[in-house]
C-alpha cells in the first residue's frame, strides 16, 4: 500500500491517538494550582505532533503542486455514490448535534460569560448549524460527480465557522499561562481552516491539490486531536464544562469530513490530475 492510499487512515490513528494523550494531559498534567505535575503526555503529544508535521508534508509531495482549474475537482474529490452521501450526512448531523448543545449553552450561561464570548459565541455555533448544510449540498453534488455554483458556494459557512472559533479561541485563552491547555484547539482551528480553504481553491481558483493534501492532512489530525481530547476530558470528568463537549463535537465533525476528502483523493482515477499549463500567450 503506498503513501497516499494509507495517509487518510494515518491521520486518521494518529489523531484519535492524539486525542487520547491531550485528554491525559487536561486531566493529569495540571494541579489544583494549574501547574504542571511532570506528567509525560504533553511531551508525548509534541513529538507526534512533530511526526504528524512530516507525514503530511511527505504524503503531500505525492500530488501535483497544481491542476487544470476545469478538471481537478471532478478528477480528486467526487465519486463515491451512497458512501459520498452518508460521509457528508454523518458529518452534517455531528454539527448539528453540537452545534445545538453550544447555542443552547450560550444562551442559557450568556450572562456569566465576558462580553467577547457573549457577542461571538452564537454567530459562532449559527455557523456551525449552517456548516450542516453545507456538508450535504457538497456532498450530495460530489457523489453524483460535480457541485454546482450555488451550492460551492456554502464552502464559505465553514470556513467562517472555523475562522471565528480561531479567534474565539485565542481571546479566550489568551492569559492561560500553560500552552498545553490551549495550544492545540488553536492549532485545530487554524488547519482545519486552511484545509477548507485549499478546498475552496478547487471550486473557485486554481486548485492545489498538494496544499489540500497537506492542510487537510493536518486538519484531521489536529481536529481530532483537540475534538476528542475534549471529550474525552469530560467522559473522564477533568471538568464539568458542557462547552468544551460543544466544541470539541464540531472539530471532530469538520475533521472526519477532511479525513473523507483524503479518501477520495487516494482512490482517486486521476491521482495525479491534468499539468496545469503556464505558458505566456502567443501575440502575433
Amino acid at each position: 500500500m503506498t503513501l497516499k492510499k494509507a495517509f487518510p487512515v494515518l491521520t486518521v490513528v494518529l489523531g484519535v491517538l492524539g486525542g487520547v494523550l491531550h485528554a491525559l494531559d487536561l486531566c493529569q498534567g495540571y494541579d489544583a494550582a494549574d501547574l504542571p505535575t511532570g506528567a509525560p503526555w504533553l511531551s508525548i503529544l509534541y513529538g507526534l505532533s512533530a511526526v504528524a508535521l512530516v507525514l503530511c508534508v511527505a504524503a503531500a509531495f505525492t500530488y501535483r503542486k497544481t491542476s487544470d482549474k476545469y478538471k481537478a475537482f471532478e478528477a480528486y474529490l467526487t465519486g463515491g455514490g451512497d458512501m459520498h452521501k452518508m460521509a457528508a450526512v454523518l458529518c452534517a448531523g455531528l454539527f448539528v448535534v453540537f452545534g445545538l448543545l453550544g447555542l443552547y449553552l450560550t444562551v442559557t450561561q450568556m450572562m456569566t460569560m465576558p462580553m467577547f464570548e457573549r457577542v461571538t459565541r452564537i454567530p459562532l455555533y449559527l455557523l456551525a448549524l449552517l456548516s450542516s448544510l453545507a456538508f450535504v449540498r457538497l456532498g450530495g453534488g460530489a457523489a453524483r460527480g460535480t457541485v454546482s455554483e450555488e451550492n460551492a458556494g456554502l464552502i464559505f459557512l465553514p470556513i467562517f465557522w472555523a475562522a471565528l472559533d480561531l479567534v474565539n479561541t485565542f481571546k479566550a485563552n489568551g492569559n492561560v499561562p500553560m500552552e498545553g491547555r490551549f495550544v492545540f484547539e488553536l492549532l485545530a482551528a487554524a488547519c482545519l481552516l486552511c484545509g477548507l480553504h485549499a478546498y475552496s481553491r478547487f471550486l473557485f481558483s486554481t486548485p492545489r491539490p498538494r496544499l489540500l493534501a497537506g492542510f487537510a492532512g493536518l486538519g484531521v489530525v489536529f481536529g481530532l486531536t483537540a475534538g476528542v481530547g475534549c471529550l474525552l476530558e469530560w467522559v473522564m470528568g477533568g471538568t464539568d464544562d458542557l462547552q468544551f463537549i460543544a466544541r470539541g463535537g464540531c472539530y471532530v465533525a469538520c475533521a472526519l469530513w477532511l479525513a473523507y476528502q483524503l479518501s477520495r483523493m487516494a482512490v482517486s482515477d486521476e491521482p495525479e490530475g491534468p499539468q496545469l499549463k503556464r505558458g505566456k500567450p502567443v501575440t502575433m
